[in-house]
């Protein structure tokens, strides 16, 4: 009976995973349509995808603590129902501001999937099966990002981008019912109290920072967006991490970060994440205007990344139980530095150009399929039980920071660096220099995984 269970908790919290990575990846690939059918300038249609960032990064940690204090079941349960809800809303929008709307709604759901995931799947599995279970839940992120463009793309195609909004409901629907039946429910800590003005001062740090790290969203009004997001930055980030040190009950304990594994996992995840996003974030374009690509070819090869992220992410989660984390998530960002190194070489050696690509596409899919269950394992288990909410929200919120941070380096360094260099073949260059430069945060990655701990057994932060 405890073994259909797990079943059952693996697959329900896996169907969340997809949902979300599947959603977001197919809403990337239909933007063009999306904008061309509500008649939206590239900026306006930025924020599409941008409000669903900024809600989804300012509500991972809440989450997270909420997780900690109230019933994992109506949690997850809750979650999807909203995501349904959300993403009918979308599919039904006919407008920019009803669409923000729904993608604001489905962020809120989505955190609430997030960061209930890696708790539920942790108190639920033993120790020596947690790395396996968070490698499942990893390879379920890899194939909504697998079949997202392809499918989503066809689909748009013959039946028109409301459709990539409809298909998620029937499985939010099913998600729903499977969390009711499977998941674990009961109060979590009815003695702890919710950290309502450290969330406040969270929400208002990590949207300044959001919007800092992205500021083609406001070019024409730069320095009037700078003079209040900066102070407000400052202010509120100070005030969240002081109120943080002195709460009874924080939203997020700081002291879990004198763990090697928990603080050095964090980082890690972050610029793992950023190394992923600016090679997808600028491939396309590179495979389109400079090799001269279709879109069905550049989806298709495209797919390389997530394959080989879906068939080694259950394997390194097991492996993990065994071995620790330290070697195969040194080993994965090892893998991205190489990658990135070879996409460099893709642009500076056109005429071995498909060679070096294909090599790193495969190198990147590898390392971050070595890298993510293993580090995830090794960040959960060094979080006592009563904090493996807050520990899930932050582990989400590093890894979406640095899925921003990525899509700003490929965006914002790549234009900067091409209005620079000014010549005939600025595109190819200005890639191969914004790789090289991610190239280099991978090295700083591989540093901080170097430095987790050597053991499977990671010491706990009391």
């Amino acid at each position: 009976m405890a073994n259909t269970r797990n079943l059952g908790i693996l697959i329900t919290m896996g169907i969340g995973t997809l949902l979300s990575s599947m959603t977001n990846s197919v809403t990337n690939t239909v933007l063009p349509v999306i904008a061309q059918h509500l008649h939206l300038s590239i900026g306006l249609a930025s924020w599409i995808n941008l409000v669903y960032l900024v809600v989804l990064i300012v509500l991972l940690l809440p989450a997270g603590r909420l997780t900690d204090l109230a019933d994992r079941r109506l949690i997850t349960a809750g979650g999807f129902g909203l995501f349904g809800l959300a993403s009918a809303g979308a599919a039904l929008s006919h407008s920019l501001a009803a669409l923000l709307a729904a993608r604001a709604v489905t962020a809120v759901a989505g955190a609430l999937l997030l960061s209930a995931g890696p708790a539920v799947l942790t108190a639920a599995f033993p120790v020596e099966e947690r790395g396996a279970a968070l490698g499942w839940q990893a390879l379920m992120t890899y194939f909504g990002l697998a079949i997202g463009p392809i499918f989503g793309g066809w689909l748009a195609q013959i039946a028109g981008w409301p459709a990539i909004f409809w298909m998620a409901v029937p499985i939010a629907v099913a998600g729903s019912i499977m969390a009711l039946a499977f998941v674990p429910g009961g109060d979590r800590g009815s003695s702890q109290r919710f950290d309502s003005i450290g969330s406040v001062t969270f929400m208002g740090a990590m949207v300044s920072l959001t919007l800092l790290m992205n500021p083609s969203a406001y070019l024409s009004r730069f320095w009037t967006f700078i003079a209040v997001l900066v102070p407000v930055l400052m202010v509120s980030g100070v005030w969240f991490i002081r109120r943080q040190q002195h709460v009874v009950d924080p939203l997020i304990d700081l002291r879990l970060f004198r763990t090697r594994n928990y603080g050095y996992g964090t980082l890690g995840a972050m610029i793992n994440y950023l190394c992923f996003f600016v090679a997808l974030f600028l491939l396309p374009f590179y495979l389109s205007r400079v090799q001269g690509w279709t879109v069905g070819r550049i989806g298709l090869v495209l797919t390389i990344m997530p394959a080989f992220m879906m068939v080694l992410a259950p394997w390194a989660g097991r492996m993990s139980d065994r071995w620790g984390a330290r070697g195969l998530a040194s080993l994965g960002m090892a893998a991205n530095v190489l990658g990135l190194a070879s996409l460099a070489a893709a642009a500076g050696w056109r005429q071995t150009a498909d060679v070096w690509l294909v090599a790193g596409l495969v190198l990147m899919g590898a390392g971050t399929g070595l890298f993510a269950a293993p580090n995830n394992a090794a960040i959960m288990k060094a979080a006592p039980a009563e904090k493996q909410g807050a520990a899930s929200g932050t582990l989400a919120t590093a890894r979406y920071v640095g899925m921003v941070a990525g899509t700003t380096l490929g965006s914002s360094v790549f234009h900067l660096l091409r209005g620079m260099l000014r010549s005939g073949t600025s595109f190819s260059l200005a890639f191969l220099w914004v790789m090289v430069i991610g190239a280099c945060f991978g090295l700083l990655g591989l540093g901080f995984t170097l430095s987790m701990e050597r053991s499977a057994q990671s010491r706990r932060a009391s």
